[in-house]
């Protein structure tokens, strides 16, 4: 209630703001200015860093390859879509978006690992789902303006919190002090009706030990595809106590979303009729107009809490606590649903037994996160003969209990259903704890060892089939060593070798175990990953090589196979493997042309895979035997370069930047039988940014930022899904545009997600 009632009471003030700040576009954008590179509002200087210790961020001089994003490069790129289309520039990064414009229902895929394969932290705290293990960043929007740096580790990465990183880590860190008072004020405006606007707020350090900071945001869009709106609110409150020896800090992030479902895709028989490239399936059920409420809605709420205290000068400590709300539903109209899916019986109207009604239902999720993190470094005054500096210790570890209920309500129905009827209703239980040990030994001669070992239990108890296919309580156990090693060399004071080797495991999701019997259920994921490589940095040019070996044991892999309960859930393929290799440079041409860019090779292969096809007629189901077929979702090419500009590299007062983007996606499989008709095709877009910084013009710095997306217009689809099925007795394409033949008696059923073709976007922030 309270949520609501702050938002309700805070948010009829963008109103006045969004006018304001759009007549402020307005005079902008005619304006005879000279331009000048954007800059971030605050310097390194004024971060605070060592409030929260990152004990999951990994070193500049780490063997494990990453890529960070500062508040400078997050300043000079955002302006209102999610999280992995920030990250757009990371090696090996494939973004997409439901409603094709980077607003809304968001995910990325790293190494063609997909979302829930992606271990994302807030300071260190784990912000998976528990049971799903995927991030959904519609939660949580406009956090990149808290965010103080943003980290990616490809691959398995450092010992963290959460869930195991099988494609990569993201760490935000959102501890960002500043010590002076601020208030900045941002408005954007682009295509299909998006817009953002945020008011944050800070008091600077009061008296050199206190600091507040707020901020309230607000994102709306149309989307590119039909309906798929979306409307977005949230707020970020903290406050910090620092002195010499300890630091208290405490974060309340609260997200809302009301999101219209684009999740179905467009469907496979509309792919090539440009018409019908943005139509929605999603609330056609009711009969004439779609049904306007067939919304995802859903509120999150984070309470972080971090006390950091300096024991000496060779030891300090952190222990963090955090508590996550979650709470809503999707809405959904559906027709013709049979009485017993809903555990009723026919309904009887005088002579006429009646099977099937229309109804409306929501399906909740009500969920409770809580738990804590500690970290304990150690970096002893004397160091052992052999080493040029001395040794680094650190011992943490996590705990953390995840309560879901999870149910569903039919709220509204044609005939029989009494008034919200509840049609099911179970909880599930995780409690996730991981201790680790890292040490880092720094020898003469400029070589560096890393060790990281750690040792997790997961204990996941849930409403599941028994051996007799009845709904019964079960627990699952998994214990789980992940140790990992590594050795950086720096040879010259401008170049480093590396190697690194470690192994990740993680547990099945939700679906896994609920679908499935003791007998049936799928074994935990478990990868080798093998990472080395060459780094070289001088007078503003870099360049990064790094190969890598990521194999698989058990992985799994939807393959179409029922099981004994009649579900379709993934199952282990014993072995797979990623390999490849990612570069990546930095060229500096003079004081004013920067080029900067990465391209990721690689070869993704499931050994030996059967799939499974639904034979119609027979009820029975066929299989076919694949071998070396690619990886799905898995492109053997990502690329992407940007050309900077800055005309006046010396300006003081006006400062601008023109950059030009582009990035290349090779093709992708929807699933591992490579299967060309459903292929999304390798595509290449680019991005055109203009930069424009003013400073004590309108307080002391006014940003302007002019983005034109997919500048070329290109038309390409990033995400899609597919079903296959044989029949020669039934061809189900009239009745349904998800399906089309394949070839003789076999079909498909696939949805795809095309992105949005060129827009605009217009972002005016003004710093006091």
């Amino acid at each position: 209630m309270f949520h609501s009632t702050f938002m309700n009471m805070l948010f009829p003030f963008f109103n006045l703001w969004h006018r304001l700040m759009a007549v402020g576009i307005g005079v902008l954008f005619s304006m005879p200015v000279m331009l000048a590179q954007r800059t971030d509002q605050s310097t390194d200087s004024t971060l605070l860093q060592t409030v929260v210790i990152q004990a999951t961020r990994t070193g500049a001089h780490s063997p494990i390859p990453h890529t960070n994003y500062g508040a400078r490069d997050i300043a000079r790129q955002y302006q209102a879509q999610d999280v992995p289309f920030l990250l757009s520039g990371v090696p090996s990064l494939v973004e997409s978006s439901d409603a094709g414009t980077g607003i809304g229902y968001t995910g990325m895929r790293i190494r063609g690992s997909d979302p829930t394969r992606v271990n994302v932290t807030i300071n260190g705290i784990p912000i998976n789902d528990a049971e799903s293990q995927g991030v959904f960043w519609v939660d949580l929007p406009d956090l990149a303006t808290s965010a103080a740096e943003i980290q990616v580790q490809r691959g398995v990465g450092s010992s963290t919190n959460g869930a195991g990183a099988f494609g990569a880590t993201v760490n935000l860190d959102i501890s960002r002090i500043e010590p002076e008072p601020f208030a900045v004020l941002t408005n954007s405006l682009g295509s299909f009706s998006t817009a953002k606007q945020s008011v944050y707020v800070g008091t600077g350090l009061l008296g050199n030990r206190f600091a507040f900071s707020g901020r309230l945001s607000r994102i709306s869009s149309d989307g590119y595809i039909d309906r798929a709106s979306a409307d977005l609110k949230s707020y970020h409150v903290s406050g910090a106590y620092i002195d010499s020896d300890q630091s208290v800090q405490f974060h309340l992030l609260s997200g809302k979303e009301i999101t219209y479902q684009a999740w179905n895709g467009l469907p496979a028989q509309y792919l090539d009729i440009d018409s019908l490239r943005t139509y929605n399936s999603a609330g056609t059920e009711r009969p004439g107009t779609p049904y306007d409420n067939e919304v995802d809605d859903y509120t999150q709420q984070h309470f972080l809490l971090h006390y950091k205290r300096n024991l000496s000068q060779q030891m300090s400590v952190q222990v963090n606590g955090h508590y996550t709300r979650g709470y809503g539903y999707y809405e959904q109209y559906k027709a013709g649903q049979e009485y017993a899916d809903y555990t009723l019986p026919p309904l009887v109207l005088g002579d006429t037994v009646l099977q099937q009604t229309d109804l409306i239902r929501q399906r909740w999720l009500d969920n409770d996160f809580y738990g804590g993190t500690f970290a304990l470094r150690w970096k002893p005054a004397v160091n052992p003969p052999l080493l040029g500096k001395p040794p680094e210790f650190m011992l943490g570890g996590a705990w953390s209990r995840y309560e879901g209920r999870h149910f569903g309500d039919v709220i509204w129905s044609a005939y029989g259903f009494p008034d919200d009827f509840r049609y099911y209703d179970n909880d599930a239980t995780k409690n996730d704890g991981n201790v680790y040990g890292k040490m880092e030994l720094h020898f003469r001669g400029g070589l560096s060892v890393f060790t990281d070992l750690q040792y997790r239990a997961v204990d996941y108890t849930f409403l599941g089939f028994d051996q007799n296919q009845q709904n019964v309580t079960q627990t699952a156990e998994l214990r789980f060593f992940n140790p990992k090693a590594g050795l950086i060399w720096q040879f010259h004071s401008n170049a480093n070798v590396y190697a690194f080797w470690g192994v990740g495991q993680r547990e099945p999701n939700r679906d896994d175990y609920t679908q499935s019997t003791p007998e049936s259920r799928p074994l935990p994921e478990r990868m080798n990953d093998w990472e080395g490589g060459f780094r070289f940095r001088k007078s503003g040019h870099e360049m990064r090589l790094n190969l890598f070996f990521m194999d698989y044991r058990d992985q799994l892999v939807l393959d179409g196979r029922i099981n004994d309960v009649g579900a379709y859930i993934r199952t282990n393929v014993p072995d797979s493997y990623r390999t490849g290799a990612e570069l990546e440079a930095t060229v500096q041409a003079g004081r004013q042309l920067t080029f900067a860019g990465n391209v990721a090779i690689s070869r993704n292969k499931v050994k030996r895979f059967t799939a499974y096809l639904d034979n119609w007629d027979t009820g029975e189901q066929e299989s076919q035997l694949f071998e070396q077929s690619d990886l799905a979702f898995s492109p053997s090419v990502v690329a992407r370069g940007e050309l900077r500009w800055q005309p006046f590299p010396n300006a003081e007062k006006h400062r601008f930047q023109l950059s030009i983007a582009g990035k290349y996606v090779g093709k992708q499989y929807l699933d591992n039988t490579e299967n060309e008709q459903t292929a999304l095709p390798a595509y290449f877009f680019s991005d055109l940014r203009l930069n424009y910084d003013l400073a004590d013009w309108l307080g002391q710095r006014m940003s302007l930022i002019l983005a034109v997306n997919n500048l070329f217009d290109a038309t390409f689809i990033s995400n899609g899904w597919v079903y296959r099925y044989i029949s020669a007795g039934y061809d189900d394409r009239p009745n349904n545009p998800y399906t089309r033949l394949e070839t003789g008696n076999r079909y498909y059923q696939a949805g795809f997600f095309p992105q949005a073709g060129r827009n605009l976007m217009a972002t005016l922030s003004v710093r006091f």
